[in-house]
């Protein structure tokens, strides 16, 4: 049941990622931009940025880096998690320019996205490791097990 929960959790959280980070989607014919370059869309040099939208990007993963780990513990690694969440801040990105480029709906796909959300996901994965200290316990957060593996009984609750 808990990982049920936990595994909703997630995908309403990705659903939400989703929708503010690709939609809406408002389409352009090629004449619209036809003064700027396709890609003038892409921001390549790291770490020049308005804070609010780095801070935003950062805040937007911490989810990521909550709640996957408890779905799969292996994941409660930061080699392992920030590769994961490089991938999936990246598969936002390319969707980006793939949707820039075909139907002219220009977003930005920009490198700084790309650390603030890893970085966001490590942020989530240091506060999971700060509110559940033990590599064990994380790994019974989401298992039917839990709360005895934690000395957890009824009555406590």
């Amino acid at each position: 049941m808990r990982r049920s929960f936990v595994a909703l959790l997630l995908f309403v959280y990705g659903m939400a990622v989703v929708a503010v980070t690709i939609f809406p989607i408002h389409p352009h014919p090629s004449s619209y931009w036809a003064d700027s370059p396709w890609w003038t869309m892409i921001h390549y040099i790291p770490l020049v940025v308005d804070a609010p939208s780095f801070v935003l990007n950062i805040v937007m993963f911490v989810p990521f880096g909550l709640l996957t780990p408890i779905l799969w513990p292996r994941l409660d690694s930061v080699r392992r998690l920030a590769a994961y969440a490089a991938a999936a801040s990246s598969a936002i990105e390319l969707t980006q320019l793939v949707l820039g480029l075909t139907v002219g709906s220009r977003r930005t796909v920009d490198i700084n996205d790309l650390i603030a959300n890893t970085a966001g996901a490590l942020a989530g994965l240091l506060v999971l490791r700060a509110a559940v200290p033990d590599r064990r316990h994380r790994a019974l957060i989401a298992t039917r097990n839990a709360d005895a593996a934690l000395g957890i009984t009824r009555a406590d609750t």
